[in-house]
């Protein structure tokens, strides 16, 4: 059982990953009053709450590994994609515990002994007490499994590999029930092993668009009206917001300052620049005592570039602001490289620097953001006294006024967010929210409209309609010129001229299968299974209309595999459809299981500073 696993786990798991990333919804934290907005609870996943330092150990491994691929600090838009990647991976493996928790798995300590035996685990490999000249040796492996003196050892190695073989035993109750048919054998091997050289003509749409000419406003109204259910609208709602951005005040800025002025005093007083770096640095440099390896002009901010390289070498700068916050750099070197730039033939001279820094990040600190939250709760007691607009008026603020949407959809400045969603849709027109909060901002919402289920007016799908209708008639136009080629070709004209005289040129491929793209169109399934359905060579296809156009085909040369190739690779083949047909279903289950699942992400209050 396990020895299948251990070959199906990465297969799985990638699947189950995008299957993740596709579907997982976030609901952000809402109603976060002051007593709770800084608790420790980064998130709930059914109803399991889930602490910060749970979701640092992802974040921060995850970090680190993109950080070091780089000798620049990360943008924050890579930044926050590293958070929701930390976030999805966490929230899959607590998903995945609770399931396990749910089925009550269990392993036994023979299972654990046998797979340790029979699968030393790498770590373990390369444990000097394992080894004999350098290299593993599995005598002495399985020896100190024997000895009474190792079960210390064993005892935490055992809590190592519970967990994973946890999971394999969960994934084995879900796809033990897949099984396949000879049928389906045979067709892999065929799909693979079966090949085909055709020569073609295309006609593409592309081509035909400008030949279509102006539609008029009453076929695309007759569409409209003829398709108008395809234009059905749910209920909607809409929203004004009054926003209070989460950013750093001047005096964040300058607390920041003075600690950076304070670590810049030590170094100016004898302090190891490198030392420093990796006490107090915020960023991924720090463990290399701030090191930014070597670097030209103009790969760094501006600011950043202008005082690094106006330094002497082992010169320190005074403290100074870019947008990622305070630095302090030390140039370390200068030296000139021969390098070739993008594009040229020739190598030129760079001059380059090496330098290091100590950076510290200057966010809203909590009492920005209380401050930002008592400035909304001041709007709203007014806005409950005088009214939404009027209290814009009178604090000097400014109202955002969201496009219409349907429950659940995208929010226009707020984003996806369930909970707003349901309050505009759960109350009346003129309700005014508590203090909502998501990443970057605190908001207050107040119901503006609602609007009945309908249809969206004409005019707002009119110019979508003219470009559907557009592209069916340039198809249309496609195959009837295709169909006009098809005749020359049966009256007798080479296919090959027969394409060329309407500025379609004759193309061939080479030796293709069912699963082959065809070079200019993409893999296409009508194409493709025409081609393998024609049987003699030299015969040519009618038009076959496809997306973006209709072609037609010769068949030059068909392949068929050898039966007894077949019979010497079936088994390994119907291991791979099993395979393929077990992760789809373990990414269909897993799915299902994110999709159904009550999760709550608070991650962007703990670092909307970052």
């Amino acid at each position: 059982m396990f020895a299948f696993l251990r070959k199906l786990i990465v297969p799985i798991m990638a699947t189950v990953l995008v299957f993740f990333l596709a579907t997982i919804v976030f609901e952000w934290g809402m109603n976060i009053s002051s007593s709770n907005r800084f608790s420790d609870t980064i998130g709930i996943i059914n109803g399991q709450e889930i602490g910060m330092r749970d979701f640092d150990r992802y974040y921060s491994s995850m970090l680190r590994e993109e950080q070091d691929k780089v000798e620049y600090d990360l943008p924050q838009e890579k930044v926050n994609e590293i958070k929701s990647q930390a976030w999805n991976r966490m929230v899959g493996d607590f998903l995945i515990n609770q399931e396990i928790e749910k089925h009550k798995i269990h392993v036994s300590g023979e299972e654990i002994y046998g797979y340790l035996r029979l699968y030393p685990p790498q770590e373990l490999q390369t444990t000097p007490a394992f080894l004999t000249d350098g290299k593993f040796d599995y005598q002495k492996y399985v020896n100190a499994m024997a000895s009474p003196e190792y079960a210390p050892f064993w005892a935490s190695v055992e809590s190592f590999v519970l967990p994973e073989l946890k999971r394999y035993k969960l994934q084995e109750e879900i796809i033990n029930t897949i099984r396949v048919t000879p049928a389906e054998v045979m067709e892999a091997f065929m799909e693979e092993k079966e090949t085909a050289r055709i020569g073609y003509l295309n006609v593409p749409v592309s081509q035909m668009l400008a030949n279509v000419g102006v539609i008029s406003k009453e076929d695309l109204q007759k569409y409209y009206e003829e398709h108008k259910e395809d234009y059905r609208l749910d209920p909607r709602t809409s929203l004004d917001l009054v926003v209070f951005q989460k950013e750093p005040s001047e005096n964040d800025w300058e607390r920041v300052g003075r600690e950076m002025k304070e670590i810049h005093d030590s170094v100016m007083a004898g302090g190891d620049f490198g030392e420093l770096a990796k006490t107090f640095s915020q960023d991924n440099s720090a463990a290399g005592g701030g090191d930014l390896g070597w670097f030209a002009r103009g790969q760094m901010v501006p600011q950043f570039d202008s005082v690094a390289w106006a330094l002497q070498i082992n010169q320190v700068s005074a403290p100074f602001r870019t947008r990622f916050g305070w630095h302090i750099v030390k140039l370390t070197g200068r030296r000139t490289d021969k390098e070739t730039p993008p594009g040229a033939t020739a190598p030129v001279s760079t001059e380059k620097i090496n330098a290091a820094h100590i950076l510290l990040k200057v966010g809203p600190s909590s009492e920005t953001v209380e401050q930002l939250a008592l400035r909304a709760q001041e709007f709203i007691e007014l806005a409950k006294q005088k009214g939404f607009e009027k209290a814009v008026e009178e604090l000097g603020l400014e109202t955002r006024s969201t496009k219409p949407f349907q429950r659940g959809e995208y929010i226009q400045y707020v984003g996806e967010d369930k909970n707003v969603s349901d309050f505009a849709f759960d109350n009346k027109p003129g309700t005014i929210s508590d203090v909502l909060e998501n990443s970057a901002m605190l908001f207050v919402a107040k119901v503006a409209s609602h609007m009945p289920a309908g249809y969206t007016p004409f005019e707002e799908v009119e110019k979508a309609i003219n470009q559907k209708l557009s592209l069916e008639r340039a198809k249309e136009l496609a195959v009837k010129a295709a169909e006009e080629i098809y005749n020359d070709i049966k009256s007798g004209t080479p296919i090959e001229r027969a394409g060329e005289s309407k500025g379609y040129p004759y193309a061939t491929t080479e030796n293709i299968t069912r699963n082959s793209s065809i070079p200019g169109l993409g893999r296409v399934p009508e194409i493709i299974g025409a081609a393998f359905a024609m049987q003699s060579y030299d015969d040519v296809s009618r038009p076959i209309p496809y997306d973006n156009g209709a072609a037609i085909i010769r068949l030059l040369e068909r392949t068929s595999p050898n039966l007894e190739d077949f019979n010497r690779a079936q088994d390994s083949i119907k291991v791979a459809v099993l395979q393929k047909k077990q992760q789809d279903m373990y990414g269909r289950w897993f799915e299902y299981l994110v999709k159904n699942s009550k999760i709550e992400n608070y991650v962007d209050k703990f670092y909307s500073g970052t």
